[in-house]
């Protein structure tokens, strides 16, 4: 490494909410159809203390425990590294979802084989997870903001609405700016809504919804939904809603609400009013263990906003779900399945999705740096996983320029930058 580049250790510029949490991250996610041995590695938790209980789910049958029901938990090695025999029989190569929960050495819930969902006994014990849908034939999927969704598509009207799903190009795309576009279309006289699911389950976190169009003027029978979902009726689909639409009254002065559900029990909605015109706002929930929090926000997500970026706060402490195998959904969909009043068609664009989770942010360390052949320079960045980095990059340590934002979708990832001048320094800002 030239005497001339120096690293810095980045300090963290925000006060999180808790201590490290343990985490369990799927490093080695097999293919749809292949037989390769799921991988991945445990972090903040002391190996000799935890298993992992795995489970696959097959559809059209149901979920099964993994490796096999005599050996339902798989050892961690000293180093947090763990690895499980997924195909074990059956049609165990064709599974969709995967499931790798850390629970304790004493974890002892009886052997699944078959079940249409996870019990919450299961769920209760998991210390930490980690669950994924990997992508399979015949299903549309796309990257935004640094993860993988599939697109909903039906072939006649199903829920919410009922309304028609398509996964066309038309009803949903990511432009060049990594914006999503979602559209209800009208084809051969056919309205056609637009839902996008996440890959993953994410868990306690804040969830962060950043619009980059108004929703003010949606059309009273259209309603946009940013909210979490579970195939799995515990907790009422452990759904937690942001919703955009006034209900088919077009009077009414409120277009959005906040909701845990049930939706019509008592202290389990609030509405409130996106101001006109407003095209860029950031709505979210952080979902903790015993409360949820709602916020919307004008503009872009700050921490300790000023009163006058604030649009509505809320808190729900109630009947909190637990998490369990949700996914994040974003749906433009039409009330009752009514065609939009205006007959116009409808698109909402989202600038991003963020999550974040609970555990406090630690500072990212830079190491290994290395300068390659063609004058890039190359380090590692230790991190945290699902926090997200600016790369910055200084000549003289009083102003600095970030080359890059990442997410961290591992501890550890690797940075390349271009050739530039021959004293640099380096840091990566943890970002709120």
């Amino acid at each position: 490494m030239s005497k001339n580049l120096v690293l810095l250790m980045a300090a963290v510029l925000f006060t999180g909410h808790c201590a490290s949490a343990e985490t369990v991250i799927i490093t080695n996610l097999p293919a749809y159809g292949a037989s390769n041995q799921l991988a991945g590695v445990v972090v903040d938790a002391a190996p000799a203390a935890y298993k992992i209980a795995v489970f696959i789910y097959v559809q059209g049958y149901g979920w099964v425990t993994k490796p096999t029901c005599a050996q339902p938990l798989t050892s961690i090695a000293p180093d947090g590294s763990w690895s499980a025999n997924i195909v074990t029989g059956g049609s165990d190569q064709l599974a969709t979802r995967i499931a790798a929960l850390l629970v304790s050495t004493n974890y002892n819930q009886p052997c699944v084989n078959g079940q249409a969902t996870l019990s919450t006994n299961i769920y209760s014990q998991a210390i930490a997870s980690a669950i994924v849908t990997r992508q399979n034939p015949g299903v549309r999927w796309l990257s935004f903001s640094g993860y993988d969704w599939w697109v909903k598509s039906s072939s006649g009207q199903v829920g919410p609405g009922p309304n028609y799903f398509s996964d066309s190009t038309s009803n949903l795309w990511v432009d060049a700016q990594d914006q999503v576009h979602v559209r209800i279309t009208n084809r051969s006289n056919v309205w056609q809504c637009a839902e996008l699911v996440s890959a993953r389950t994410f868990g306690s976190g804040s969830y962060r919804f950043e619009l980059n169009s108004r929703v003010d003027n949606l059309d009273p029978n259209v309603v946009l939904g940013l909210f979490t979902w579970s195939d799995d009726s515990a907790y009422a689909d452990r759904e937690i809603d942001i919703e955009c639409g006034r209900w088919g009254n077009a009077s009414d002065v409120n277009n959005a609400q906040f909701v845990v559900q049930p939706y019509n029990l008592s202290g389990h909605l609030v509405r409130f009013a996106v101001p006109a015109g407003l095209t860029n706002s950031t709505l979210l929930f952080t979902w903790q263990t015993n409360q949820v929090n709602f916020e919307g926000l004008r503009g872009s997500y700050v921490t300790n906003p000023p009163p006058q970026y604030v649009i509505s706060n809320w808190n729900y402490s109630l009947t909190v779900p637990q998490s369990g195998d949700e996914n994040v959904r974003i749906n433009l969909w039409l009330m009752s399945g009514l065609a939009p009043s205006n007959q116009q068609e409808v698109e909402v664009v989202m600038k991003r999705f963020q999550f974040v989770p609970l555990a406090s942010a630690q500072a990212a360390t830079l190491h290994n740096a290395t300068r390659l052949p063609g004058g890039q320079f190359r380090f590692t960045i230790s991190t945290q996983y699902d926090r997200r980095y600016a790369v910055q990059t200084s000549t003289s340590l009083l102003t600095w320029q970030t080359v890059s934002t990442i997410l961290a979708t591992n501890t550890l990832i690797d940075f390349t930058d271009m050739p530039g001048p021959d004293r640099r320094f380096y840091r990566a800002v943890t970002l709120p």
